[in-house]
């Protein structure tokens, strides 16, 4: 069996190296010619999978290391017969992990209140839930958004977006969705920008394109943006970069734990679909972040960013990319080396100075990811 696959994805030597010939290769560069002979393909989001990639070639199954599946051209794959999944819901916990961290920055620096908060949650599948939950913790009035989930769901509330406003936090956990009945391709637009009030915080942790980013720069200048995708990524629009209050390299959903899951969830995936037998292989085993806060009182915003805190890989985006020309590169480099963040759920912390009420907020926080596993 020959398997192409990208050179970037985690621990893959040691999920599939057994299985023949397994060619490595940077995303962005798999060509026809490598995959015309291979029987799998494994990518990430960068990696666009289509007719022009795949057809006359010999490829069964297509797993990519995603939540979604906009890179994939899911209806051609189907028509070809052509297996095809994702790791849905694998970043989930990183990614409420991340908008958490982002909130703490806010409060830190005074750009979001720390009472009497009133949040929407666009996009409520496994991410958004999850984020929804920790807002909860904070005690911030949330309103959901999610059309398609209304539809599915007769009991589930959805706010229409075009009455979204009056809001003082706003978090996208979207698919991008170029053709559809909810279509959500520069879906976040003037009109939308126009509604929000000053200082309104906008994040963006699902994918780029779900913003228009010349209605952005020219109508949501009043808001204070917070984005970790980003719309013709690697090549991000530098003027929108330099703005941001908080800008990083396609991260939210990376972590330590969730380069595990990813990967795992593909494996048992290809296995189920019967294009590789199960293997005994050595378990993957990640010792718990220790961390320890003593000498003074702790809140719950400091405890979080010790363990990490976006406004410093903000300061290193903004300083290394802005003056470079081969950004784009640059840009792939810093995602590739951001491999070092845990999960709350696997931080062991020293809460001796922490506050009791901090405590048990982190304890939950903590709690919230306990249904993904490890």
């Amino acid at each position: 069996m020959k398997i192409v696959a990208d050179s970037h994805l985690p621990f893959i030597k040691e999920y599939f190296h057994s299985y023949g010939n397994l060619v490595l290769e940077p995303g962005r560069a798999i060509s026809r010619e490598d995959v015309k002979d291979a029987d799998m393909l494994l990518v990430r989001s960068i990696t666009h999978v289509d007719k022009k990639l795949l057809d006359g070639s010999n490829v069964k199954f297509v797993g990519s290391v995603t939540a979604g599946a906009d890179h994939l051209d899911t209806k051609w794959l189907d028509e070809a017969g052509i297996m095809w999944s994702v790791a849905t819901g694998f970043n989930a916990p990183p990614v409420a992990d991340y908008v958490m961290s982002v909130i703490a920055v806010l409060q830190k620096k005074d750009k979001l209140a720390k009472e009497n908060i009133k949040a929407a949650v666009i996009g409520v599948g496994n991410v958004g839930q999850l984020v929804v939950e920790r807002l909860r913790l904070l005690n911030f009035d949330i309103t959901l958004c999610d059309p398609v989930r209304a539809e599915l769901e007769p009991d589930f509330h959805s706010v229409p977006l075009d009455e979204l406003s009056d809001l003082d936090f706003i978090t996208l956990h979207v698919p991008l969705v170029r053709q559809d009945e909810h279509p959500t391709y520069h879906f976040i637009d003037k009109y939308f920008l126009q509604r929000q009030k000053p200082g309104c915080v906008l994040l963006n942790a699902s994918r780029g394109a779900v913003i228009h980013s010349q209605e952005l720069a020219q109508f949501g200048t009043h808001l204070c943006w917070c984005f970790d995708v980003w719309e013709h990524e690697p090549k991000l629009d530098k003027s929108l970069l330099a703005q941001s209050f908080i800008a990083t390299p396609h991260i939210a959903g990376y972590s330590i734990q969730s380069r595990v899951r990813g990967i795992d969830m593909i494996y048992r995936i290809a296995c189920d679909k019967k294009m590789i037998e199960p293997q005994a292989m050595a378990p993957i085993t990640i010792p718990h972040q220790q961390l320890t806060f003593t000498g003074k009182d702790y809140c719950w915003q400091d405890v979080v960013l010790g363990m990490f805190n976006p406004l410093v890989i903000t300061t290193m985006m903004q300083t290394i990319l802005l003056p470079a020309e081969e950004y784009g590169l640059l840009f792939d480099e810093m995602r590739h080396q951001f491999n070092y963040r845990h999960e709350f759920g696997y931080t062991e912390i020293n809460h001796s100075a922490v506050s009791m009420r901090d405590n048990v907020l982190l304890e939950k926080l903590a709690h919230c990811q306990a249904k993904f596993g490890p």
